[in-house]
């Protein structure tokens, strides 16, 4: 428990090439602290844009709010105790084994979900009729009727049990599939609120290869690691089935997108939405936007136009039990990297 008449420093730092939605600025503050009235006079507000704070010392600043940072800028902070960071995945501030001992990093995973369980169901429905090709067809001024078998009993693996894991599933079982999904340790999350969110089978990642053969669709929900990088590799697409289709709203760099762009030229991969890309955005001339049989959604699947506002939240949320002097959630694993 803290002394009650303490002021406490944040400082929340936003990126001008980002939406509105995403920046965290003294409209989106006052618009937050009025839902959180009491704790926000507890603290001193500074903002900043694109970083140029970072050029001067930390030396007020108790929190920080911001999707990136420089590692050595943080480290020399003196006051410094926390820090959030704006989205879920935290692959931009790798290795965190660069950060001092003593910051505690959290995330804003878990704002995402319903946005993101929307998304699942809508790209494995797409996929299912065949949209992609539909599409196509439509653009060529073609009449393609296409007969599609109804989406209930076939196979999704999942990869990737976290929060945007769990809500995959959850859509994807209301949808009537059968769930595969794949983790680190093969064991159920804590966050797991209730048996409808899990899927029908659990496993190790180390499982994948055995159970790729049966995916009529692959979703990749899990967060870009030294692990992860390059996991759904071109060996495992190819061992896919003829016409299985891939989900990514994840990283990029989890799938091999040049083995998985000539598997949609020749046919062999049934369709794909991608809504990851490295780098981003796709630029105007990049080939990768006249790939047969892919949707590209430019970084949507779990934004929403309140999206500051849910970050501030989380803030708010764990601001409270920082006063209390109870542990705070989301918290980052150096170790796993998210």
């Amino acid at each position: 428990m803290t002394d009650a008449t303490k002021h406490f420093r944040l400082h929340l730092e936003s990126q001008s090439r980002q939406a509105p939605a995403f920046h965290l600025d003294p409209a989106a503050w006052q618009q937050a602290s009025l839902r959180h009235a009491e704790l926000a006079r507890r603290v001193d507000i500074s903002f900043g844009w694109d970083g140029e704070r970072f050029a001067t010392p930390l030396d007020d600043v108790d929190f920080l709010l911001a999707s990136r940072f420089p590692h050595a800028a943080v480290n020399a902070a003196p006051r410094l105790k926390w820090i959030h960071t704006t989205g879920a995945g935290v692959d931009q501030l790798l290795p965190l084994d660069r950060l001092r001992d003593d910051l505690i990093l959290t995330n804003s995973s878990g704002i995402h979900v319903d946005k993101a369980g929307e998304f699942v169901q809508m790209a494995l429905l797409m996929l299912n009729a065949q949209l992609p090709a539909v599409l196509r067809a439509q653009h060529e001024h073609r009449w393609d009727a296409r007969l599609t078998a109804p989406i209930r009993g076939k196979t999704a693996l999942l990869i990737g049990l976290g929060d945007l894991g769990l809500t995959a599933s959850r859509g994807a079982k209301t949808l009537g599939l059968r769930v595969i999904a794949f983790n680190r340790s093969g064991r159920a999350p804590v966050s797991a609120a209730s048996g409808a969110d899990m899927p029908d089978w659990l496993a190790s990642v180390s499982e994948l290869d055995r159970w790729l053969p049966e995916a009529d669709f692959v979703v990749v929900t899990a967060p870009l690691t030294p692990a992860t990088r390059g996991l759904l590799s071109a060996a495992r697409l190819a061992a896919m089935r003829q016409g299985a289709c891939v989900v990514n709203l994840s990283r990029a760099a989890l799938v091999d997108y040049p083995a998985l762009f000539e598997r949609l030229r020749t046919g062999a991969c049934g369709g794909a939405v991608l809504d990851v890309f490295d780098p981003e955005p796709l630029q105007g001339d990049s080939p990768v936007w006249d790939v047969p049989g892919l949707i590209v959604t430019p970084h949507i699947s779990c934004d929403a136009p309140d999206y500051n506002q849910r970050v501030l939240d989380l803030w708010f949320g764990n601001f409270s039990r920082w006063l209390r002097g109870e542990p705070l959630a989301n918290i980052v694993s150096r170790e796993q990297g998210y």
